[in-house]
């Protein structure tokens, strides 16, 4: 297998930036000019000053059991004797990263900084990028399909869709189970030239998955449902941070939407408009007028912008913050 490409230079870095900045400028003038055809706008700012700071804070203080448990996820992935404290400190800055750094790299991150921080080669690390993401993908689709099936415009236009929901979620996780196998499988069907960067990823991706066994597919799956847990979790709060009462499938269905929002291909600066426009599209629905959806919205990704920004400090100021690869 061939090396990862070589990571974007500096000269190419600021314009992604600029261009990112400009992209989240253009998406929340988008949106406010949408609450302005709706009479709304003028709404939105004692909607934000009226906010309950109690459920906010709950959920940022949830904030630190969600990197824990990413940090868990990952010494499990690793396996051997890796210490936790140094995982955490990973996770914290590798999520700070992703919610600040342009052109992906915050993502691409978790590879340096598992390489720097425990000595995982740069191929391993790029493997179980993917494999994690993979994870997390069934869960969120999952965890969404039965989040709208269940909130109350769908219930009252398809009585019928939670079953439905039900077998498509149970086929994903079979799926997913079953993975490792399937690759295996592909892997000997469809050989592909890795000189490519999409014939890499491919690559990258079927190589971990047939590496994995049965029983460290199913740890990582337990751990990932547990940071997803606790992400639908501080979104329900977020949620209900205004006087309108939110179900947990608004929650789910909020936090699972977001979620979705970061791969789009418009890549925002912070995801700035796009987190803020999936999270209205999945509350409204949930019963939030379009004020309250939008101001919990701004609500919770401030909540977790802070979060991540406050966490990887932390991890900066206690020497989280690799300065050469180890040694060895």
């Amino acid at each position: 297998m061939t090396d990862p490409a070589p990571a974007p230079s500096g000269a190419r870095l600021l314009p992604a930036l600029a261009w990112q900045v400009l992209m989240a400028v253009v998406v929340c003038a988008a949106l406010l000019a949408w609450l302005a055809t709706a009479d709304s706008f003028d709404a939105l700012l004692p909607a934000l000053t009226g906010v309950d700071p109690w459920p906010v804070l709950g959920a940022l203080g949830l904030y630190p059991l969600m990197t824990l448990s990413r940090a868990c996820r990952l010494r499990a992935a690793l396996g051997g004797p890796v210490r936790l404290w140094p995982l955490t400190q990973v996770a914290a800055l590798h999520s700070m990263l992703a919610s600040f750094a342009p052109m992906r790299l915050g993502e691409l991150s978790l590879v340096w900084l598992l390489h720097r921080a425990a000595g995982t080669p740069l191929v391993a690390g790029s493997a179980l990028l993917l494999v994690l993401r993979l994870i997390d993908l069934v869960v969120v689709l999952a965890a969404g399909m039965f989040a709208l099936a269940l909130l109350p415009a769908a219930r009252s236009a398809l009585p019928d869709a939670l079953p439905w929901a039900g077998a498509a979620a149970a086929v994903l996780v079979a799926g997913l189970m079953l993975a490792p196998r399937l690759a295996g499988i592909l892997a000997r069907l469809t050989p592909l030239d890795s000189g490519g960067r999409l014939g890499r990823v491919w690559v990258t991706l079927l190589e971990a998955l047939t590496a994995l066994t049965p029983g460290r597919l199913a740890r990582l799956l337990a751990w990932s449902l547990v940071i997803w847990g606790l992400i639908f979790l501080m979104a329900w709060l977020c949620a209900n941070a205004t006087p309108a009462p939110v179900g947990l499938a608004g929650g789910v269905a909020g936090g699972s939407a977001t979620a979705l929002a970061s791969v789009l291909p418009v890549n925002t600066f912070a995801n700035a408009g796009t987190f803020e426009a999936a999270w209205v599209l999945a509350l409204m629905p949930a019963g939030l007028e379009e004020v309250a959806a939008l101001a919990t919205g701004i609500v919770f990704h401030a909540m977790t912008l802070a979060g991540s920004a406050a966490l990887g400090a932390i991890a900066v100021l206690t020497g989280g913050w690799p300065t050469r690869a180890p040694s060895g």
